[in-house]
């Protein structure tokens, strides 16, 4: 397994958050936190109370990347 995040293990998950000022940093902090790399964030959609983003990143491996995603669905709002 790898030790440090790798493009072999790169993923997109698409997320709708609240408008409020600190929801993107949630996001990119959850990522960074537990490991992964974040490679990229696009605002798909937004709206008066919701953003929808996709976030891009770089992880160790597949089951990295769902322990990641379980992270972020923890997130209050996602």
């Amino acid at each position: 397994m790898a030790t440090a995040p790798s493009v072999s293990y790169s993923m997109t998950v698409r997320l709708e958050v609240p408008t409020s000022g600190t929801s993107v940093s949630e996001l990119t902090t959850t990522v960074e936190s537990s490991g992964g790399s974040v490679t990229g964030l696009d605002v798909t959609a937004s709206g008066h109370e919701k953003l929808r983003i996709d976030v891009t990143m770089a992880t160790t491996s597949t089951e990295h990347a769902d322990e990641i995603v379980e992270k972020l669905r923890g997130i209050e709002g996602v």
